[in-house]
This record gives structure tokens, sequence and C-alpha cells, in this order.
């Protein structure tokens, strides 16, 4: 199971942004995540991890990620669910 952070810019008022990424995360992934995290940070930084590693970066890319960009992104490194097999 994968776990996302979200570190995003307390002072700059980022948190209805990182709340709003949150929710359209969880609606995807729901259960297939270990975590969720929202972390405050300062200087600008709006950014999104799998696991440690960066799949968005608003520093890099100068603008704030689509939900659906970021759920891309979060697929191509969380493996699915394997179906559960009935009795």
């Amino acid at each position: 199971m994968a776990e996302v952070t979200i570190r995003y810019c307390a002072p700059c008022r980022y948190l209805p942004k990182a709340i709003q990424d949150a929710d359209a995360i969880l609606k995807e992934f729901g259960e297939t995540l270990s975590a969720l995290r929202l972390v405050p940070g300062d200087h600008g930084v709006y950014d999104v991890a799998v696991d440690d590693t960066v799949v968005f970066s608003l520093e890099k890319t100068n603008r704030f990620p689509e939900s659906t960009e970021l759920i891309q992104e979060i697929r191509a490194r969380v493996k699915p669910r394997k179906a559960r097999k009935r009795a």
C-alpha cells in the first residue's frame, strides 16, 4: 500500500487546494492507500509525493496540478488491489 503526502504552504493559504486534491485522491484510491497526509510548509511549497517520490511540484511547473493529473501520476505508482476471490 502506498502513502501519499501533500506538502502545502500554510502562510500562502494553499490548504483549500490541498484539501480539494486530497478529496479527489481519496475518492479514487480509497482503501488502496496506507495513508494520505497533509503537511504544512512554507516558502510557496506545493508538492505531492507517493512513497517519498515527488510526483508533482509547484516549484518545477509554476502551476497547481489538475486533480485528474494527480490521479494519473498516482495511479502509475500505486499497484491496484487484487480482486478478492469468492468462496
